[in-house]
């Protein structure tokens, strides 16, 4: 869904060989996630290329990264030796922008209105932000981390009820989904029950770990949804812009929403 939004706003994605952003082993080893994103950083700038991600977690990772690949001499000097055994270097230039960023500045509102060919139905939606983007905001710089406002701006254009919900800034749960499950699904549990008493018809989330987070439950008895479907940014977003439902969906059937 993420390519087919890209072609239909007319912007060419290059895709480089980059390894995992080091996100998942932040929690184990600092110095391997930040060497991780400063690799894939290397690699951009190796191209004079930008960096734009659909998640969150990868958006606060590369964030983490330049923090302390700039403000730690000791772990940059170690970091600079193991690129250069790849033959790669970082000067700190790339930039990094989650999609949401994209698409209020660099495509900007006015003209992401006008590629608009088709309005939803009209649904009400609480928008599920990533934490990973908001916290800390001394490192991550993403819109305003107590009421951020870029999402709602983004899918008010398709025509769809853009909900004030209590919970759209709280953690899904997917952080903790292996070492503490059973602290995972209730948070899970506590979002769809929150949404469901606001008036919520759908959840929208601007970042794929939460999406992971949120999909399986649609299918699991332990979790109840409530009847509230779970759908990425770009599904609704793409077919505001009329794209084919097949490139954005995959087996998810979309056919309520337009």
């Amino acid at each position: 869904s993420f390519t087919a939004v890209m072609a239909a706003l007319d912007v060419e994605l290059v895709e480089l060989p980059f390894n995992c952003c080091g996100y998942p082993a932040r929690g184990e080893s600092l110095e391997i996630s930040i060497l991780s994103s400063v690799k894939n950083l290397a690699l951009a700038r190796a191209q004079n290329l930008d960096i734009i991600t659909p998640c969150k977690c990868c958006f606060g990772q590369f964030r983490h990264a330049e923090h302390w690949y700039t403000s730690d001499l000791g772990l940059r000097s170690r970091i600079d030796n193991w690129l250069l055994e790849e033959n790669l270097s970082w000067d700190g230039q790339t930039r990094v922008m989650h999609l949401l960023d994209f698409l209020t500045g660099s495509i900007g509102l006015d003209r992401l209105e006008k590629r608009i060919t088709r309005k939803l139905n009209p649904r009400t939606v609480a928008v599920q932000y990533g934490c990973h983007a908001l916290r800390p905001f001394s490192i991550t710089h993403f819109d305003n981390p107590v009421f951020p406002r870029i999402f709602e701006q983004v899918l008010g254009l398709t025509g769809l009820r853009l909900l004030d919900w209590s919970r759209r800034t709280e953690c899904c749960g997917n952080p903790i989904q292996e070492t503490l499950p059973e602290l995972a699904q209730k948070l899970l549990k506590d979002k769809f029950e929150s949404a469901s008493r606001e008036g919520a018809d759908l959840i929208c989330t601007a970042c794929t770990h939460c999406q992971m987070q949120y999909e399986p439950a649609l299918d699991n008895e332990a979790v109840p949804t409530h009847g509230i479907d779970s759908v990425l940014v770009t599904q609704l977003l793409g077919l505001a812009l009329g794209c084919d439902p097949e490139s954005l969906a995959g087996s998810k059937d979309l056919s309520h929403l337009y």
